[in-house]
């Protein structure tokens, strides 16, 4: 079973590389707002681990790719008041814990299903801290787009 999670990890990795890699830059977001604040989750397939905003889509912020150990850290340049959607996306074992401004960190299990919320109301600069929590491996993407009304 280890060499069958160990593939199917290095798998996964591969395949959210290859969904990433054009789209690890900053944009500017262009849409408005979008209703409330929710928590989803959702099955990650090889092509949809987060969601199909192209990079060079008017709704695209930006994304990355990192490994769990080094964790996210990034403080995100966004359009005032807008609404913006955060969706995350570990592989691996373990749980990541992830921060979204000033909210309490919420669990995100390294599991290949992807977690999304919704910040309302956004500021100019958004930190986004995305660390493992106790004994957590593998590779975690992450993506921020602009939600339209």
């Amino acid at each position: 079973m280890t060499v069958l999670r160990r593939r199917l990890t290095a798998a996964v990795a591969l395949a959210l590389t290859s969904f990433l890699a054009a789209g690890c830059s900053s944009g500017s977001a262009t849409q408005p707002g979008a209703p409330s604040a929710s928590e989803t989750g959702k099955p990650a397939g090889a092509g949809s681990v987060l969601d199909k905003t192209p990079p060079d889509g008017p709704e695209f912020v930006e994304s990355g790719l990192e490994r769990v150990p080094d964790g996210v850290h990034t403080r995100s340049s966004l359009m005032e008041g807008r609404t913006y959607k955060v969706s995350v996306a570990c592989v691996g074992t373990g749980t990541v814990k992830r921060v979204i401004g000033e909210q309490a960190p919420q669990p995100v299990p390294c599991d290949g299903t992807s977690a999304t919320r919704r910040v309302q109301n956004s500021p100019a600069q958004r930190p986004i801290n995305i660390a493992a929590a106790s004994d957590a491996t593998g590779m975690i993407a992450w993506r921020i787009t602009a939600l339209s009304s």
